[in-house]
């Protein structure tokens, strides 16, 4: 699988409120701190001025990037994720990693830039 498709699977499970299995997309070291419930809670902060649920996740190749000042040994790609419901619009960032023979995530920024 490749870290778009991670991407895109974390988008979903926002979308799909199963944030059980978006967790399951992290590392050990940030699942430590980043349970389901902080996820929900980041989620329903980022989009309490609109009305209405997430409806899709959208991976936007265009704002994807491979190589970035900070970039951690092991780290494949920053991915910006839009989030979109009826009346709004928000993201998440992800940074993705190959840890073993998984591409997990480490690191997730809420809200647009």
């Amino acid at each position: 699988m490749s870290y778009r498709a991670i991407a895109q699977e974390f988008g979903d499970c926002i979308t799909n409120r199963d944030y059980g299995a978006a967790c399951a997309l992290l590392t050990k070291q940030l699942q430590g701190s980043t349970t389901p419930e902080r996820i929900c809670n980041a989620v329903s902060t980022m989009t309490s001025y609109a009305p209405g649920p997430i409806q899709e996740a959208q991976v936007m190749d265009d704002f994807t990037l491979e190589d970035w000042p900070g970039k951690q040994a092991g780290d494949l790609a920053v991915v910006y994720v839009a989030l979109n419901g009826d009346s709004f619009s928000e993201a998440v960032t992800l940074t993705l990693m190959k840890q073993g023979e998984d591409i997990l995530i480490r690191e997730l920024a809420w809200g647009r830039p």
